[in-house]
């Protein structure tokens, strides 16, 4: 049998404190996520410096996780902000979940590679 892989925590400091990150560089706990660690997640991952356009789609994320307990597909994202698919990319060039949902302190989506 395969066992099932675990993900061991790496901490990081940021303005506010110490976050816990899985390996692949998500929060541990999403109840740590301040604006201060999406600031250090950014520098992290080579995005920003963020701009308002960012922090639109970060803390848009952030809010459709807390209310629906998945990260929203980049269409709604783009439909609440008056963003298109192409902008989104732009300031995320990791992607959704590599970029956005990380930087929301969303946990890993499943099937995220």
């Amino acid at each position: 049998m395969a066992e099932a892989l675990q993900q061991t925590k790496r901490s990081s400091r940021c303005e506010d404190g110490t976050l816990e990150l899985d390996n692949d560089g998500f929060l541990f706990q999403m109840e740590h996520w301040s604006r201060a660690a999406a600031i250090e997640l950014a520098k992290r991952n080579d995005i920003g410096p963020l701009s308002d356009e960012h922090w639109q789609v970060i803390e848009f994320v952030h809010a459709y996780y807390e209310q629906h307990r998945q990260g929203p597909p980049i269409v709604r994202v783009g439909k609440a902000l008056g963003l298109s698919a192409k902008r989104i990319c732009e300031l995320f060039p990791c992607g959704m979940a590599r970029g956005a949902y990380r930087l929301a302190g969303l946990p890993r989506p499943s099937g995220c590679v």
